[in-house]
């Protein structure tokens, strides 16, 4: 009886494979250049690696190509329209059998690790509307052409080895609307090919060596939203037809070479736009205050520029604001403006260091309970620090060195339960450091040297389990060292507590500190001699210990012989020591 069911099995199953067989062959009859396409495919994955069980492994007879994963067809004649293999996981090179493909509309090969030039084949591809092959580490330049993609409309090449200079004949894809390349090498002039591209809506092009001149003629692309071209080497002034462009919502003109003044009359016609940014250059003359009409901004960046003058800032109109950056332009005037700033409920960047603003910080700083980064230091901002610091529950980074605050550090700075880092060096801060510091359990870096700090270090702070840095040098600290600082879950870098009044011995538990690089106790008040483990931190490189011991020269003597008698048993390792002290 199992045999006749095994019999009957074995027929249904072989009819059924002469049926796909018998399918398969009708197809190619009946869809001429469905053979062409499938010997391209298999030509295409020859020069392809990937990873066991990804999309190429449906790349076999037992499917029609149609059905492969990543290759779509028309409805109609079954030929190959679109190749997506985006983040599949893929080595190799692209193959020059793709320009076979004749009735390609889409290549998506996008963030996978293919090699080798760009095939020139592709400029066959006469239907071809969409390439994009950026993340790879593709090598030989941009096909010339690729100009015969006549239908062309998204050319995406960004983050490649391509170098050499964009192909002139590229002016010719007049149906451009999107173009990206970005991280690519490459150099030479750029306006020469775009000022054409009269259908162009988006240009990426940061991060490369284009050249020359952003000229006045841009202002013909009328469809530009999105313009792209920071960290280049252009040149020359920026246009005022740029600021007319209408549908502009995007302009990033940072770390150029651009210069001139922005004229104080120039009328703006920027209704959409929501990032600026021209940052680092070389730009002259008088804040343009007039960008201060632009709504809807979002990001907003003018640092490291040279204008000149003092500036009274007013952004009661932004409700959008969520990136500030005005930072190294030598500006005057009051940090008070600060509050003007109210109605940006998601700023969450405010950088406006290195300049010579004044006056006190208001305590409506507190409102930006978004904020992730607080950077003004360098200024010349005095007062108490404001209590509703403790409000910025979402803060990151706090950056207020080198400025004339005064008081104390507010108790609530036990608050900022998000903050890494903590720079307040270089200031007249007084009284002591707030033991709900201790508390911060994500933070990695506190700079609170040069101010005139007393009291005993809290020894919570070795409760911080990402404390690397710890710099309190040049206060007025007094008391003894904690053995908590050293034997809690902070594991430190660097240790900085010179040129204080710290008294007693340095704690045995400093030998738990196996990370740390650095040591400076030096100009205190300690007694005593040198922890005998210290030989166990053994990444140890610097330890400044100047005024350090105060006992005999017999006694300094054994205390050195034996240091050095320890660091020969541990091969070495430290690398650097400064012992100097005064007798």
């Amino acid at each position: 009886m199992k045999t006749v069911k095994t019999k009957i099995l074995c027929l249904f199953l072989a009819t059924i494979l002469q049926h796909v067989r018998v399918t398969f062959t009708l197809d190619s009859a009946e869809y001429p250049g469905n053979e062409t396409d499938h010997s391209a495919l298999l030509a295409i994955k020859s020069q392809l690696v990937d990873h066991p069980g990804g999309n190429l492994s449906s790349w076999n007879h037992s499917l029609h190509h149609c059905n492969w994963a990543g290759v779509f067809c028309g409805h109609k004649h079954r030929r190959v329209t679109g190749l997506e293999l985006y983040s599949s996981g893929l080595s190799g090179t692209v193959s020059p059998f793709i320009g076979n493909l004749s009735f390609l509309q889409k290549i998506d090969f996008e963030n996978n690790s293919l090699s080798g030039p760009i095939p020139q084949e592709i400029g066959r591809l006469f239907r071809l509307k969409v390439l994009v092959l950026s993340n790879n580490t593709l090598v030989g330049g941009i096909p010339a052409n690729l100009s015969s993609c006549i239908n062309l409309q998204v050319l995406s090449l960004g983050a490649n080895k391509l170098g050499g200079n964009v192909p002139i004949e590229l002016r010719s894809l007049s149906k451009l609307t999107f173009l990206e390349f970005p991280e690519c090498n490459l150099t030479g002039p750029l306006f020469n090919v775009i000022q054409n591209l009269t259908s162009l809506e988006q240009i990426y092009a940061a991060y490369n060596a284009f050249t020359g001149t952003i000229p006045e003629s841009i202002a013909e692309l009328r469809n530009l939203t999105i313009v792209a071209l920071g960290v280049n080497l252009l040149t020359g002034r920026i246009p005022p037809s740029i600021f007319n462009l209408s549908s502009l919502k995007f302009l990033e003109l940072a770390f150029n070479q651009l210069e001139g003044s922005i004229p104080q009359d120039m009328h703006l016609n920027l209704p959409k736009i929501q990032v600026l940014n021209l940052n680092e250059n070389f730009l002259t003359g008088p804040f343009p205050i007039h960008f201060l009409n632009l709504t809807n901004l979002i990001s907003f960046g003018l640092s490291s520029n040279k204008f000149i003058g003092g500036v009274s800032l007013d952004f009661r109109q932004f409700q959008h604001l969520n990136f500030l950056d005005l930072s190294n332009m030598n500006l005057r005037g009051d940090i008070n403006f600060i509050s003007t700033l109210a109605n940006c409920s998601t700023l969450r960047t405010l950088q406006l260091q290195e300049n010579r603003f004044a006056g006190n910080l208001p305590e409506t700083v507190g409102n930006f309970s978004n904020l992730n980064v607080l950077d003004i230091w360098q200024n010349q901002i005095g007062g108490d620090i404001p209590t509703s610091i403790g409000n910025l529950i979402n803060l990151h980074f706090l950056f207020m060195s080198n400025n004339d605050f005064k008081g104390t550090i507010p108790d609530k700075f036990g608050n900022l339960q998000k903050v890494e880092q903590i720079y307040l060096q270089f200031n007249k801060l007084t009284g002591r450091i707030p033991n709900s510091i201790g508390n911060l359990s994500r933070l990695s870096k506190i700079y609170l040297q040069y101010n005139k700090l007393h009291g005993s270090i809290p020894s919570n702070l070795g409760s911080c389990q990402n404390l690397l840095f710890l710099f309190l040098s040049h206060n007025n600290l007094n008391g003894t060292l904690p053995n908590a600082l050293f034997g809690g879950s902070a594991q430190f870098l660097g240790l900085d507590l010179s040129s204080n009044h710290i008294t007693g011995s340095l704690p045995q538990d400093i030998s738990n500190q196996i990370n740390i690089v650095e040591i400076n106790v030096s100009e205190n008040k300690f007694s005593g001699g040198i922890p005998n483990g210290l030989g166990k931190c053994s990444a140890l490189q610097y330890f400044y210990i100047r005024e350090l011991l105060h006992h005999s020269v017999l006694c300094l003597a054994y205390r050195y012989l034996t240091f050095l008698v320890t660091i020969y048993l541990v091969q070495f390792r430290i690398t650097s020591l400064n012992f100097r002290w005064s007798i």
